[in-house]
């Protein structure tokens, strides 16, 4: 039963990312592709043949994410679902009461 929560959870920031990205202005083509980790879950967001954009779970038993030393850390950034603040304390509220 947790786990079909957890799909839930994961699929619901996924949606919400994907839209504030979309009302960013970014094009779905641009975030075709886009992958999405969450804990061992990997989401796909892509095209279907019928011109759908759908988001595909995909089946792996073990992640792993390797991040360079040298890359920025964004501190004003919410971790769950990418949006931007002018500060860190908004950021880190942004997804803080998601069930």
């Amino acid at each position: 039963m947790k786990f079909k929560q957890v799909a839930k959870h994961s699929r619901e920031m996924i949606e919400r990312w994907i839209n504030q990205k979309v009302l960013g202005g970014k094009m779905n083509e641009q975030l075709d592709g886009t992958l999405f980790i969450y804990g061992n879950e990997v989401h796909h967001f892509t095209k279907t043949s019928s011109g759908d954009w759908v988001i595909e779970p995909q089946e792996v038993t073990q992640v792993v994410v390797f991040r360079k030393e040298a890359e920025p850390e964004q501190l004003n950034m919410c971790r769950a679902c990418g949006q931007d603040y002018d500060s860190f304390k908004e950021a880190i509220q942004c997804c803080a009461y998601l069930d």
